[in-house]
């Protein structure tokens, strides 16, 4: 029986060697970081040199790293910052976000806060010009994803954080400019240098470190809503995962470092999959845009899109019913986002793309990593052709 996990978007396959430090850190580096014993302050050299480790690989100064346990606890301590401020003002954010940002921001909203939210073009790409429109003098904050978790959309934060820093300057008030970055880090380059963005989110295990770790890249201070033992200066107090930090340090070095041949590698594997995926009998690809562009001299569609992800559906055939056909041939794939896959609801992604109903109800995701082979990919094609005539004579 075949075994060809391609679900990289939800989870990454672990790193065994970095399993196995971590597996060494937790047995020999396991005392409280906070205890002041020699066994603590050991826990507290790997707590910090794994901080720096990340830092280095961001380039960033290492006291704007804060680790958290994921990426969902990162976009909220991020979002619900802004409660702590005296007015209720207005926050921006688009219909494309991942559940632990669309969430958050509903909250803000029965809060008080003024909510908007901004729709995608047909693309999957959210329009500047539209974000501008909506900054006023009471914004507080914009939320906008990096890469979109279902489409492999890569929006040009650096452009929108650059469009906010300048209107904060106009106004006099700072505006809070929130990216999550979870399907961006290690697949393309990043920036947080040189870019105006004040919170960036990371997930240790979508880069094939352990699960229960996150980053939270913070440019300023934040005045977090909930308190404890003052752990990470205040900003996610609680018990560090010594280990688990460690691991993840080391996880997105090696993604970091290893961002640029690994993204020309994915290029061909993606490139080969939309090929093949358009001979197969009412297949499609979400958004049409990336078959298109791909034809276009001089373009470079993957400025736009992650390789890494990609959305199609051959039509008639609900989701979930090809997502478990193909599981039971022993390919995994998901339908959209891990975090609500199961397609009772269109997704809100692909409804804001203005995706024909009928198209986002047989939508499913595939997402490959640095270790997916062509092979694989040219097995799943075939399968998938094979699977898809039979269940079109049902449909």
């Amino acid at each position: 029986m075949r075994n060809i996990y391609l679900d990289w978007a939800a989870t990454a396959v672990p790193d065994h060697k970095i399993s196995e430090k971590i597996y060494e850190a937790s047995t020999e580096t396991f005392a409280n970081a906070s205890s002041v014993h020699s066994a603590g302050i050991k826990a507290k050299k790997l707590l910090e040199d794994s901080r720096e480790r990340c830092a280095n690989a961001l380039r960033v100064n290492k006291k704007n790293i804060f680790f958290t346990s994921g990426g969902t606890e990162s976009n909220n301590i991020s979002i619900y910052s802004v409660i702590k401020k005296k007015a209720k003002g207005r926050v921006i954010s688009t219909a494309i976000e991942h559940p632990s940002v669309l969430k958050p921001i509903e909250q803000l909203g029965s809060m008080g806060f003024d909510i908007v939210r901004i729709d995608s073009e047909k693309n999957g790409i959210i329009d500047p010009d539209k974000i501008e429109e909506k900054l006023t003098e009471n914004t507080v904050l914009v939320s906008i994803i990096h890469v979109n978790n279902e489409t492999g959309a890569i929006q040009p934060v650096g452009k929108f954080a650059e469009i906010v820093a300048k209107y904060s300057k106009k106004i006099g008030k700072k505006i809070l400019f929130h990216c999550d970055g979870v399907q961006a880090i290690g697949k393309i380059p990043v920036d947080l240098e040189n870019s105006n963005i004040d919170f960036y989110t990371i997930s240790s295990h979508k880069i094939s470190g352990p699960k229960g770790v996150g980053l939270l890249y913070c440019r300023e201070n934040i005045d977090a809503l909930y308190k404890g033992g003052g752990q990470e200066s205040g900003i996610r107090p609680g018990t560090e995962n010594i280990a688990g930090i460690y691991g993840f340090s080391l996880a997105l070095q090696q993604a970091v470092d290893g961002v640029k041949q690994n993204l020309e590698f994915a290029k061909k594997k993606c490139s080969f999959l939309i090929e093949n995926l358009g001979k197969i009998k009412e297949c499609g690809i979400i958004p049409e845009h990336r078959i298109s562009a791909m034809h276009c001299e001089g373009a470079d569609i993957f400025d736009s899109f992650s390789p890494y992800i990609l959305n199609f559906y051959i039509k008639k055939i609900p989701a979930e019913v090809l997502v478990r056909v193909m599981s039971e041939k022993g390919f995994f794939i998901s339908a959209g986002s891990a975090c609500s896959s199961h397609k009772k609801h269109e997704s809100q992604t692909l409804k804001s793309m203005k995706i024909e109903k009928s198209a986002a109800m047989s939508s499913v995701r595939i997402s490959i990593g640095c270790q997916t082979q062509e092979k694989e990919l040219v097995e799943f094609c075939n399968v998938l052709e094979e699977e898809s005539k039979k269940l079109l004579n049902i449909y």
